[in-house]
């Protein structure tokens, strides 16, 4: 598919994004059951992930997510199947069914290759949701990482920690997790990315109208021919859209 320019909306604020992430997930379950879902974790879903609680179509669809902690298991506080099971406890059923398949918690290469695989034997992900960090990272992919990076293990930027730093307390926030590469983010089929809030505007700036580089990893959703991002007023601030708000 050739790449087009993004779809940008501007929402009134993050709770009008829900109604929306919720048809993207309707709308693939009724399109093509059996498709892989890709969740996102992190405070910008959280109140999509408790409304989908209450209609997850999990036997019509597979899900997976983009990354998790080195060492983290699924009963592990702060990690990311734990995060996504405390918010919408329907995935822990997937879990343990098998239509839910984990981010692997360890490094190797071998784990890595084999998780890659056993995603693209389920058909590849369908429909892939992210979020973007005040640095411009998406998943896990840091500022510098290679646009041809697959799965991989990725030391957190210090700005990445002290937004995890709540999630931890008292504890400190992991140095190390494992995370989807930015080629097979790219391979999804379709790319929803969220993002509200000031500290997030210079970050969304960047992405969709500073340079296509490493340097702001998410920019690379520009090479996707199937994207959708929604924002609030707030993290669209900095800005020149000729697109609607809602």
């Amino acid at each position: 598919m050739t790449p087009r320019p993004p779809a940008v909306r501007v929402l009134a604020d993050a709770a009008a994004a829900v109604p929306l992430l919720l048809d993207e997930v309707r709308g693939l379950a009724q399109r093509e059951p059996g498709a892989l879902l890709g969740f996102a974790t992190g405070g910008t879903y959280t109140q999509f992930l408790r409304a989908l609680a209450a209609e997850l179509p999990a036997d019509r669809l597979l899900a997976t997510h983009l990354d998790e902690y080195l060492g983290f298991g699924p009963d592990r506080r702060g990690g990311m199947v734990h995060e996504l099971g405390q918010s919408c406890p329907p995935v822990l059923d997937m879990l343990r069914r098998g239509r839910f398949l984990p981010v692997p918690r360890v490094g190797d290469a071998a784990t890595l290759r084999a998780h890659e695989e056993r995603l693209q034997r389920a058909g590849g992900v369908a429909l892939q949701l992210l979020g973007i960090g005040r640095n411009g990272h998406i998943a896990f992919n840091e500022p510098g990482t290679p646009f041809d990076s697959e799965f991989h293990v990725t030391t957190l930027a210090e700005t990445t920690r002290a937004d995890a730093r709540a999630r931890f307390a008292p504890e400190e926030p992991p140095l190390q997790a494992v995370t989807s590469g930015l080629a097979t983010i790219l391979r999804a089929r379709r790319l929803v990315l969220c993002a509200f809030g000031k500290p997030k505007a210079e970050a969304v700036r960047a992405m969709l109208t500073g340079d296509l580089s490493p340097a702001c990893p998410a920019s690379l959703v520009r090479r996707h021919a199937d994207v959708l991002v929604l924002l609030d007023h707030d993290a669209a601030s900095l800005l020149m859209l000729g697109q609607a708000s809602a």
